[in-house]
């Protein structure tokens, strides 16, 4: 068995001689004050404190001055189209409105994310072979037989989802049938 600790009442000053009497008094599982007193959070409204060790605000205060250690992980990106450099994938991916993940498989396998390559700044260039070209087929509205260059392109045009001409190709979307429209 463990060595046993005074537990005391930050605001009320009463002591108890171990966890269990402390949490037969309180009315929670010693569990649940353990971790409470080692986050320095209230139990029931009033803090408690090991007799002996740092205060709840102490503890915080210390916790707060320490330094956050630095992200060595981070590597600066480069927009291939643009040349815009970046601190992160995480930067990238927040101005894209995406995930890390996304932005890193692209970069990985010389993908698009929404359309634009990036590579690691600290890397040199890919050879232009490594990049993939963006994917855009020509599609037709069989009804009006006009082709627009992309499926974004003719959602556009026609104020019909993306999503739903992308997946009426060989169907219907906006009440209109479409094809890919291959040269």
């Amino acid at each position: 068995m463990g060595k046993r600790k005074t537990i005391v009442c930050l605001e009320t000053g009463k002591q108890f001689n171990s966890v269990e009497n402390a949490a037969n008094a309180i009315g929670v599982s010693s569990g649940f004050i353990s971790r409470q007193i080692k986050a320095g959070k209230p139990i029931k409204g009033f803090y408690y404190y090991y007799a002996g060790e740092m205060l709840p605000d102490e503890y915080h205060q210390k916790i707060r001055n320490q330094k956050k250690k630095p992200n060595y992980k981070s590597r600066p990106v480069i927009c291939l189209e643009t040349g815009e450099r970046f601190e992160s994938i995480g930067l990238v991916s927040r101005m894209l409105g995406t995930c890390k993940s996304n932005v890193f498989r692209a970069m990985k396998n010389g993908g698009t994310v929404h359309g634009i390559h990036f590579y690691y700044g600290d890397e040199p260039k890919p050879v232009d072979s490594f990049f993939k070209p963006r994917r855009r087929r020509k599609v037709r509205c069989t009804e009006t037989g006009v082709v627009y260059e992309s499926i974004r392109d003719a959602a556009e045009r026609t104020k019909i989802s993306p999503n739903g001409i992308g997946s009426a190709v060989s169907g219907m979307a906006g009440g209109y049938h479409w094809e890919y429209a291959d040269d």
